[in-house]
């Protein structure tokens, strides 16, 4: 699987973003695992995650459309 894999995660050292996540009621573990996962690819962060708590509402969906230019079905 490594030989398959190793050369598309080469590919994309060195991208960066800016993570977003969602919890019911906490968002820890996701951030500390996006994190992680990021790092391992060596990504570069833009931004801090941007954690998103319950009901996702207009103001959730408008600071995840900041983010980046792909915006979020309505």
């Amino acid at each position: 699987m490594r030989e398959i894999c190793h050369p598309y995660l080469e590919a994309t050292v060195g991208r960066s973003g800016a993570p977003h996540v969602h919890g019911g009621s906490d968002t820890t573990g996701a951030v500390r695992g996006v994190e992680t996962i990021t790092t391992g690819l060596r990504w570069k962060r833009l931004l801090d995650p941007l954690a998103v708590i319950g009901e996702v509402d207009a103001a959730g969906h408008e600071a995840c459309r900041e983010l980046g230019p792909q915006p979020l079905p309505a």
